[in-house]
């Protein structure tokens, strides 16, 4: 067996190993069921290419091949045959038409499937073939750190068994493995590998992992809100949460997966969050409800709702209809006061007072509830007068673990030092969670606490990314060691409005859920503040000089986050704060978030287009190089020489023993397109090594054999 062939089958073997530490991991994700399919797939892919290196030859066996492994996975109960390959054909063009048109807001399983058994054979025929290292396994990795930071699993020997197969194939490529080598280069080798082993393994805990998480941040985002990671989940990712109402919130953290289902539509005129109701007990990891359900109200027809410790004037009154869709039993209301008159689709209707929740009774899938609405008056200017109390309850507001780390209230403390009043104390919080560059919006790069770390701790002074559920709860935190009571509140951000024929109905979704902090102040109640960037809760009282809650809420489009969540184990809590019509036909396309998106695709693009130049070049530099050495060095040939020497026995091995006389006389026998050359400046090396002539006027004859060596770089 010839070195080439050994060569080839080492690099076939190494890229069937790659493979397989890709598949695994895309099997367990998708659950599919075939992985002794794909794995024996991607073996006869890479024997294939391997012995039939010549595609014109092995191209027919791996479309077989494509096509068999697809009818095992997709086998519609019926044989291999035409009118199988007619109905798989048919399903994909329609698949991939929804997915176009939008009929769809996932990948369906046939698209992705019959995606990755391309992509696997593209990645077999990418090195084998082509010798395209670099480009197939930054595509392995960049899988693989997908699958990590939207998954709980454990991939960090799978990462490093692709880097090292890589570095092992270009390696291969480069040398002559059938040659004796000498201890010392093996030994480099083994060391260059095992350095980039302890990188792969040790990736998500460094810099360089927060730098490619945040580079990736915007393209991830889209691929969230087009349903992929949506998909993910539903077939079979064991941690991934969607986005919607959770009445589980014991245990917060984690990516979240946008879900566009509708829950309710409802028609009114003034913008608004929707309240479903509050928690008071945080327990490090998440939030329970300790509170009591005493005093719960039932009616059949209509009941009237509002926070008893509001005692001001309420401000202008309102009609809303809305229109339920088999959203679940409770019922999200606006701040203030409402009566409530259930018209259709329910036995009636059911208030717990203690946290201000209202249940529809037995509710059917079309309900249907009108409200009137008394809108709160929530006057900053009049909250500022009003010093420290406690609400008159049995509840602790202000309860905290007894594990709680101390870092948490000296930062409060901080934050505070210059605040004056309480209200000055609740909005310094939350501008500094909601306003300053030290935190980022993402439900997608939300990790999850170790077992041992406070969820709010582990937001703030590690991850610092996050979503409703990490601000919100940071701020409820942060109030509480300052013994400011204040409570935890979900429900939903207002929705997205349509008007028609003056009419204006918001539509509701599960991505709209979200949450938010309620302070309490005497004679005004659970007063809601906002500490979720680029999210604005109508009803927070603003000052006529304040500033900071002056930004508008980006529609469902908008890249930096108009959704944020309550995450569970099973589903979430989020939301997306939508623009009026008017401002959404105004607001300009190119967003920082775009323009973010446009310099981050640049930087990539300048840094392939100069990786790619200097690999298309990198004969040229080799010259460059020598033509310097000869322009400005005064020993050009003992510089030169060298180097020269070094770029040949690259194409041909020098044995230890071998004089450079022999050595120079072997390779111009092999390689006659040196004419001499090499030979001749081997003797004027040789010559002036034992001081029997002095260096001058080889400068033409070194550039002369530099373009042989390149040539000949150039044919092998």
């Amino acid at each position: 067996m010839n070195g080439t062939l050994i060569k080839k089958c080492l690099i076939g073997l190494l890229t069937y190993i790659s493979l397989i530490l890709m598949i695994l991991p895309f099997v367990a994700v998708y659950d599919l069921g075939n992985e002794s399919t794909l794995l024996l797939y991607a073996g006869f892919i890479c024997l294939s290419l391997v012995i039939l290196p010549k595609l014109r030859y092995s191209l027919p066996l791996l479309l077989v091949a494509w096509f068999i492994v697809l009818y095992r996975i997709f086998p519609y109960g019926t044989g291999f045959s035409f009118d199988w390959l007619i109905r798989f054909g048919y399903d994909f063009l329609r698949a991939v038409r929804e997915i176009i048109v939008g009929d769809v807001g996932y990948i369906t399983e046939l698209a992705a499937v019959t995606l990755i058994v391309t992509w696997v054979l593209f990645l077999a025929m990418l090195p084998i073939i082509f010798r395209w290292f670099f480009f197939t396994y930054a595509m392995m990795l960049t899988y693989l750190l997908t699958v990590v930071i939207f998954n709980r699993f454990d991939l960090k020997w799978h990462i490093a068994g692709i880097l090292i197969c890589g570095m092992a194939s270009a390696i291969i490529a480069q040398i002559q493995i059938w040659d004796k080598r000498k201890v010392a280069e093996w030994t480099m080798v083994l060391l260059v590998l095992a350095c980039l082993t302890f990188v792969a393994v040790y990736l998500p805990r460094t810099v360089l992992r927060d730098q490619l998480v945040s580079r990736s941040a915007m393209i991830r985002t889209h691929l969230n809100q087009a349903g992929f990671y949506r998909f993910i989940e539903e077939n079979g990712t064991p941690s991934g949460s969607r986005t919607g109402f959770s009445e589980n919130d014991r245990q917060l953290g984690g990516p979240l997966l946008d879900d566009t289902t509708v829950l309710f539509e409802a028609q009114q005129n003034t913008r608004h969050y929707w309240r479903v109701e509050s928690k008071d007990f945080y327990s490090g990891k998440g939030w329970i409800s300790t509170i009591r359900q005493e005093d719960v109200r039932t009616d059949p027809v209509s009941l009237t709702v509002a926070d008893d410790q509001y005692q001001q004037l309420y401000k202008e009154t309102e009609d809303i209809l809305i229109d339920f869709m088999d959203h679940g039993d409770y019922v999200p209301l606006p701040y203030g006061r409402s009566q409530l008159n259930l018209t259709a689709g329910a036995q009636g209707l059911q208030a717990d007072d203690s946290v201000r929740r209202v249940d529809l009774i037995a509710p059917e899938v079309l309900t249907q509830l009108a409200i009137t609405w008394d809108q709160p008056d929530y006057t900053a200017e009049k909250l500022q007068a009003i010093s420290l109390q406690q609400p008159d309850t049995s509840v602790d507001y202000t309860q905290l673990p007894e594990t709680l780390p101390e870092r948490i209230p000296a930062l409060a403390d901080a934050i505070v030092a210059d605040a004056t009043t309480l209200f000055d104390q609740v909005t310094a919080i939350e501008s500094y969670l909601k306003n300053t560059i030290n935190f980022r919006y993402s439900k997608t790069d939300a990790v999850y606490p170790e077992d041992d770390q406070d969820y709010v701790d582990q937001f703030l002074f590690e991850s610092q990314v996050g979503y409703c559920d990490n601000f919100s709860s940071a701020m409820v935190v942060l109030l509480r060691t300052l013994d400011i009571p204040a409570r935890w509140a979900k429900g939903f951000s207002p929705g997205d409005p349509v008007t028609t024929e003056g009419t204006t109905t918001y539509t509701v979704r599960n991505q709209n859920a979200h949450s938010w902090v309620e302070v309490f102040f005497e004679g005004y109640g659970w007063v809601p503040f906002e500490p979720t960037p680029s999210f604005q809760n109508p009803d927070r009282p603003v000052l006529q000089t304040d500033t900071t809650t002056d930004e508008t809420t980006p529609s469902e489009s908008s890249v930096a986050a108009s959704q944020s969540s309550t995450s569970s184990a099973t589903t979430e809590t989020t939301t997306s704060s939508s623009l009026s019509a008017t401002e959404a036909e105004n607001e300009p396309w190119l967003t920082t978030e775009v323009k973010q998106l446009l310099r981050n695709s640049v930087i990539w693009l300048g840094g392939l287009l100069v990786v790619g130049l200097i690999y298309l070049y990198r004969h040229k530099l080799f010259r460059i190089r020598i033509w310097l050495i000869c322009r400005f060095s005064q020993t050009p040939l003992t510089q030169a020489y060298p180097l020269l020497l070094k770029q040949t026995t690259q194409v041909l091995y020098r044995h230890d023993a071998e004089t450079l006389t022999d050595y120079a006389q072997r390779l111009e026998v092999m390689y006659p397109l040196f004419h001499g050359s090499f030979i001749q400046l081997t003797a004027a090396y040789d010559a002036y090594l034992y001081g029997k002539s002095q260096e001058q006027g080889y400068q033409q004859l070194l550039l002369h054999t530099a373009d042989q060596i390149s040539q000949l770089k150039k044919i092998k």
